[in-house]
């Protein structure tokens, strides 16, 4: 290696903790900058993918009927595309950099978990005592959804969102 900074920075031997490359690249430098993209982009795919599940997941576990039954459909029509042909075509139809096809890709094919589990739980909540005695006393749709069943779902939905994490970090790499 080559320091050349001795004067201006004070250090005559620099430390390098995972050593240098042959081009005098710092590697642990390089290793932070992967995993802060790597940690950034699950993050945002982890937050975006609860938004989007939890509305959907809300309004079919709230209707119920021919609503969840359509919506449901259109899940499963969707989930049952694989996570490496979404990549392939979403890469072989738009030119864009590496970074949006991974997060068009995991946003495409990763809310629909996210959806599920809320759907389950508007289900289990949507007729306790309650919503009933909010919708007796006449509370519309959206404020039961969303101001008595939903934070009673929150829970569930970022303790799944938070382990999503992980997993976009593993199919990323």
């Amino acid at each position: 290696y080559k320091h050349t900074q001795i004067l201006k920075d004070g250090i005559t031997e620099p430390v390098f903790w995972f050593g240098t490359n042959d081009g005098g690249k710092d590697l642990f430098v390089c290793l932070a900058s992967g995993a802060r993209f790597s940690f950034i982009l699950a993050i945002i795919v982890a937050s975006i993918n609860l938004v989007v599940g939890a509305i959907y997941g809300a309004i079919e576990g709230y209707y119920g009927g021919k609503i969840d039954l359509i919506m449901e459909r259109f899940c499963d029509i969707l989930g049952a595309i694989p996570f490496m042909i979404v990549i392939t075509l979403i890469r072989y139809h738009l030119d864009a950099s590496h970074v949006v096809v991974l997060f068009i890709s995991f946003f495409l094919t990763g809310w629909m978990g996210m959806a599920g589990r809320t759907r389950m739980q508007f289900y289990r909540f949507k007729n306790q005592e309650y919503v009933m005695a909010a919708r007796t006393l006449g509370a519309r749709d959206r404020r039961i959804m969303w101001k008595h069943i939903f934070p009673n779902t929150l829970g569930t939905l970022i303790t799944s969102s938070v382990l999503v994490i992980p997993s976009v970090i593993f199919s990323e790499s």
